[in-house]
């Protein structure tokens, strides 16, 4: 296997996707011992943070973050009066806690493989600046080249300046990359379009809307890049 780079989505494909994201802030209000109403702030959060989103790409590595912004505008947004700071540190604390975000059994095995075997792996997310703290917490912050969130490009996959922001931090063209995500149309087709070679991470079994380089385990990641390598060094005639 060579150095080919692969490009990995985080949510859904190393972790398990959290869906509803109530349960972290109620778990941040028990914490904080406050009397949140949490289907009004859940309201006034998706506000905020479609308020404060063209801002995105500036607040990154700013304190507070993006996020933590987000959340404090929210509180104040419906009349909070507990401790603000104290909640919004433990919304952040639950948000980035490996309790919500479970690797797949394959996860680190497959990561720590590819490592071995010289292979550059790197995140390009549909994220924020919690991110980096949540690799942390998961001890993963030294398994990859690169971590791109959605935040730093100012919009979502499969937006391709995304994937052009990521190529671009490692001077890596399309053509030679390779991209593994979980969603057809964000990351698939996103991949797809800028040029690098996409593989959709089909868990549950669905048909695919077309033709596709398809797998339902990470485990298959190593075999599909000696596959790809061998069809270079050999192809067709």
């Amino acid at each position: 296997m060579n150095g080919r780079p692969v490009f990995f989505d985080f949510g859904g494909t190393l972790c398990e996707s959290r869906a509803d994201i109530l349960p972290v802030f109620e778990a941040a209000a028990k914490r904080a011992k406050a009397d949140l109403p949490l289907e009004a702030y859940l309201r006034a959060n998706e506000e905020c943070w479609n308020e404060l989103w063209p801002q995105a790409p500036a607040l990154v590595g700013r304190i507070p973050s993006f996020a933590d912004r987000v959340h404090e505008m929210a509180l104040r947004r419906i009349g909070f009066r507990g401790p603000v700071d104290a909640l919004v540190r433990y919304i952040r604390e639950e948000a980035t806690s490996p309790r919500w975000h479970r690797p797949y059994p394959e996860t680190t095995a497959v990561l720590t493989e590819l490592r071995a075997r010289g292979v550059p792996v790197h995140i390009i997310s549909g994220n924020v600046d919690y991110l980096p703290i949540t690799l942390a917490n998961l001890g993963w912050s030294d398994l990859f080249e690169s971590v791109t969130f959605t935040q730093e490009v100012g919009v979502q996959k499969p937006d391709p300046r995304v994937f052009r922001f990521a190529l671009d931090r490692v001077h890596q063209q399309p053509t030679g990359a390779v991209f593994v995500g979980d969603s057809w149309e964000a990351d698939y087709l996103g991949a797809t379009r800028v040029g690098m070679t996409a593989v959709w991470l089909n868990r549950t079994g669905g048909s695919a809307p077309s033709p596709c380089r398809q797998i339902s385990t990470l485990l298959e990641v190593p075999p599909l890049l000696s596959s790809l390598d061998s069809h270079e060094q050999h192809p067709p005639r």
